[in-house]
This record gives structure tokens, sequence and C-alpha cells, in this order.
């Protein structure tokens, strides 16, 4: 049952970290390089657009993990430590990625929601470096709960053929 949860789990952080590190590798970069009335109208699309993928995706992987830290300590008598210590530390990244969306990019997709293309603030370029660095945290927060989960179904599995 710890398995199978824990890849439930992997699926949708592996997911969310791929969409993530899809976003830092190529789609920041993109923008980067932008100015700022082309940057603007691209942005505001994404931010409209994106949550209907990111949201569901953090969701369940924090739904799913939290289900997986539960059957982990349940079941720690036959599945070692490390499995419940791995997924406790999948859902904490996970945590770290929700309060990272809460408290950074959706406070700063407000203020860039309402930005006008032939207006540019006077301090656009660091509104867009807070918001490139809360979308780092993410990568990293939503990485390591995978690579997290990873390790939860590899010590599952060796405990397994080590038992029997």
């Amino acid at each position: 049952m710890l398995v199978v949860s824990a890849a439930v789990s992997l699926f949708a952080a592996g997911l969310l970290a791929g969409v993530h590190l899809t976003g830092r590798l190529m789609l920041v970069p993109l923008l980067r390089s932008l100015p700022y009335e082309r940057y603007v109208p691209v942005k505001q699309r994404l931010d409209r657009d994106a949550p209907r993928l990111a949201r569901p995706l953090l969701l369940t992987a924090l739904a799913v993990t939290a289900v997986t830290v539960a059957v982990a300590v349940l079941t720690r008598s036959t599945a070692g430590a490390v499995p419940g210590v791995a997924a406790v530390a999948a859902l904490v990244a996970l945590v770290v990625t929700l309060v990272a969306v809460l408290r950074g990019d959706l406070p700063i997709n407000v203020v860039m929601g309402g930005w006008d293309v032939s207006d540019p603030p006077s301090d656009w370029e660091r509104t867009r470096a807070r918001w490139e660095h809360f979308f780092v945290i993410r990568v990293v927060a939503t990485s390591v709960a995978a690579v997290a989960l990873l390790v939860a179904i590899v010590a599952v599995v060796v405990n397994g053929r080590a038992a029997g």
C-alpha cells in the first residue's frame, strides 16, 4: 500500500516539478528577453492560464502526499522509518511550494496584472526579479518533493527485498 501511495504522490509531484523546471529553464529566459511592452501581455496571459494546470497539480500532490505520510506512519513497523521521513520531507517541500505561491507569486501576479503596457512602473524589473525568486523557490521545493518521494519508494522496495 505504501509503495502505491508513494508512487501516486511521486507522479503528481513529479509532474509539478517538471512543469516548474521547464518553466525555469525555458519560459523564464524567454520572458526575460522580452522588452516591457511585450513582456506584460505574455506574463498576464500566463498568470491567467497557468493556474488551470498548476493549481490542481499542487493540490493533488499535497493531498496524496499527506495520505502517503499517513500510510507510512501506519506501516512503519514493516517499512522502516526512511519512507516516512522521506514522505514527510516531500510534504514539507510541497507546503513550502504552496507558501511561496500564496505569499510571493500571487501577490506579485496581482501587481503585474495591473500593469499597463504603455506605462511601465519604474521598478518593473525589480518586481520581475522578485517573481523569479519565488519561482526558483517553487522549482527547488517541488524537485525536492519528487526526489524525497523517490527515496521513499526505493526504501520500501529495498526493505521489502531485505525482509523477503
